[in-house]
Formats: C-alpha cells, structure tokens, sequence
C-alpha cells in the first residue's frame, strides 16, 4: 500500500473529487491550501488569487496506476492547470 498526497489547483476540483471516488476506496481533502511552486503562486490574496487544494489517500499498486492514467487525462483536459502527486509507502494504518 502507498499513501497519495496529491496537490492540484482548486478550478478542477470537482473533477478531482470524481477521480478519487472511482479510482481509490476514500480519501482526506484539504480545501484553501496555500503554496508556491514553478508557476503562479496560490496564496489565497489580492495580488495571487488562486489557492490550491491536496487529498490524501491509501492505494495499492493498481489503483495507484489507474489514478495515476486519470490525473494525466486531467492534465490534457486541463493544460496549465496544477496536478501534482506524491507517492510514499504507507508502513502501518491504524
């Protein structure tokens, strides 16, 4: 099993959420997230608008494929649009 942390702009949310619920069995959402990277800075102000958001999730290895093949699609559909994630395993879950 591998812990997900995905970070992807807020404008695909929706199509985030829907993503998850086919691909993983649950998920953790944080909704707000404020942060800086290679493009734009989201920091949720006037002068950087745009925040971000991040879901945690638990996969085993062909669900983290098939999550994996959906958020490139998301990518296509949405180019320039941030979706990031990250994948650690997961040692114990409680």
């Amino acid at each position: 099993m591998n812990l997900m942390f995905i970070v992807y702009s807020n404008a695909v949310d929706d199509e985030m959420v829907e993503t998850i619920r086919r691909a993983a069995d649950g998920y953790t959402r944080f909704l707000g997230v404020h942060g800086e990277g290679r493009g734009e800075p989201h920091l949720g102000s006037h002068i950087w608008p745009g925040v971000n958001n991040c879901i945690m999730t638990v996969v085993d290895k062909n669900q983290e494929k098939s999550l994996v093949e959906e958020m490139r699609d998301l990518k296509k559909r949405f180019p320039g649009v941030g979706i990031h994630a990250f994948t650690v395993p997961l040692k114990t879950m409680y």
